[in-house]
């Protein structure tokens, strides 16, 4: 059976660390939260469950979209202060520098 109330707070909890886009936020939700997300279904009878539902999972795909751009960004960093460092270590004067 799905907790509508649990599900209500989760979305709600969300949605405002995703308009914030706070990532610290959002990562901790989900993963306090992962066992409920997975234990997620639609329920065939239930019309207002399955709304709430499509809302959460509106708002979790934002997250997760959020968290790919982060995670993409920190990459593109990362690749060009190597990019940087190893073009500066081709100058003579930076292996003997103090």
């Amino acid at each position: 059976m799905l907790d509508l109330d649990q599900l209500t707070l989760l979305t709600d909890a969300l949605e405002k660390a995703v308009s914030l886009e706070d990532l610290d936020e959002i990562q901790r939700l989900c993963s306090e939260h992962n066992d409920f997300i997975f234990s997620l279904e639609p329920e065939k009878k239930n019309s207002l469950a399955n709304e709430k539902l499509k809302a959460f999972i509106t708002i979790h795909q934002s997250a997760t979209q959020i968290v790919k751009n982060t995670h993409k960004a920190m990459q593109d960093q990362l690749f060009q202060s190597i990019k940087v460092r190893k073009s500066v270590s081709k100058y003579k004067g930076v292996k003997h520098a103090e």
